[in-house]
């Protein structure tokens, strides 16, 4: 008798034993169909160069529309491999008029030590603020229906890249003041991994945290890489191709996200430093505020406050912000409805004005053939997006 008891103990203990390693693995979708009514002015619309070298501008237009749009439907995938080791997945689907895109967001594994060391390698967002690294693309947990304008995807007029692939060194919960850090070696602006960098430099990102207070969360981050001769941004192309160069992107943040306490805000500022041997230096920066309220658990009106200037000047762009000088101006009213845990609402009227700033024209020769315009769209737009995930 005590002899099949030891081994029905035995046969338990190595059963529990075998689930805790078995494979754990979750397939999430994330879908955010919307609603859009679109209202743009639009001033100095710029048509192009003449052959005398000046330029072609067109008077005020105005335009409105509608639109049904079934947004971005995201696949998200995790995988518990073992007590330590893990994956993570994350595509996204979407389309621009009648053209599909299909794009890996993410994709990386994770080897877990302890609270204060882990190892990602892989392709991941970039440790750049909080924003960045705190919300998936599938939009149900995201307290506002888009990314602030700096950290949105390129497809959606985004100047940066906010992705990288490479390894990062990371910790957290380090201390009573709850102590983190990222560091990540990638490969740098305007790589994706597509074996196409001529040489073997790399880019350094490196994140400092710390959340002194449940909810309260006060991180510094900078970015550092070696800019390729002739290489594009990640917008695709520039107006001159750069020698060998450096970047610099710096970003406070502080954000009060507390799930059990009805006031939220998040507030973040990226300054960014292009040198050029050849060009000079350009610096650009870019800083967002949100803010909401929850008036009931299931009910939140919010704000936020867009700025970016791409440039130190109107007349002077950062190449690798965005390809031309440009000013953007944008406030968000909106209200969140959250049905459930899997299902929300978020309804937002928003006005925008972004300026285009195209520099005097100058013919070898001839002299200066055409003074600069500034070229000047308004829009105001009202949005319902319906996210879910299942």
């Amino acid at each position: 008798m005590k002899k099949r008891i030891l081994f029905l103990t035995l046969v338990v203990l190595v059963a529990g034993r075998i689930n805790i390693f078995a494979q754990d693995t979750k397939i999430r979708f994330f879908g955010q169909p919307e609603i859009t009514n679109y209202q743009t002015t639009e001033k100095n619309r710029f048509n192009g160069v003449s052959g005398l070298g000046e330029y072609i501008t067109s008077d005020s237009t105005q335009k409105s529309k509608t639109n049904f749009n079934t947004g971005n439907f995201v696949l998200f995938v995790t995988s518990q491999l073992s007590e330590r080791l893990s994956v993570l997945g994350e595509a996204n689907f979407n389309n621009k008029k009648n053209t599909y895109n299909f794009e890996i967001q993410r994709l990386m594994v994770r080897y877990y030590f302890q609270d204060y060391f882990s190892v990602r390698v892989g392709k991941m967002f970039t440790p750049i603020g909080y924003w960045n690294n705190q919300y998936t693309m599938g939009l149900v947990l995201q307290p506002t229906i888009q990314r602030p304008f700096a950290i949105r995807p390129i497809s959606e007029g985004g100047p940066l890249q906010y992705r990288d692939i490479g390894v990062q060194f990371e910790g957290d919960n380090i201390g009573k003041a709850r102590l983190s850090y990222k560091i990540l070696l990638g490969n740098g602006i305007g790589y994706y991994g597509s074996s196409d960098k001529s040489d073997n430099h790399v880019a350094t990102t490196v994140q400092l945290g710390a959340e002194p207070v449940e909810g309260l969360k006060v991180m510094a981050s900078g970015m550092f890489d070696r800019i390729e001769q002739g290489k594009p941004n990640p917008n695709g192309s520039i107006s001159s191709l750069p020698d060998n160069g450096d970047l610099q992107l710096l970003v406070g943040s502080v954000a009060y996200m507390n799930p059990e306490k009805k006031i939220e805000a998040i507030a973040e500022i990226l300054s960014q430093t292009s040198k050029f041997d050849n060009l000079g230096d350009y610096r650009s920066f870019s800083y967002y505020m949100y803010g909401g309220f929850k008036v009931t658990d299931k009910l939140t009106p919010y704000v936020l406050y867009n700025y970016t200037q791409a440039g130190r000047s109107t007349t002077e762009g950062d190449l690798y912000f965005a390809p031309i000088p440009v000013q953007v101006n944008q406030v968000t009213l909106g209200v969140r409805y959250k049905l459930n845990s899997n299902f929300v609402c978020k309804l937002e009227y928003e006005t925008e004005n972004n300026k285009t700033f195209y520099q005097d024209i100058v013919v070898p020769g001839l002299g200066k053939r055409d003074d600069g315009f500034v070229n000047s769209v308004k829009n105001t737009r009202v949005r319902m997006q319906f996210a879910f995930v299942f």
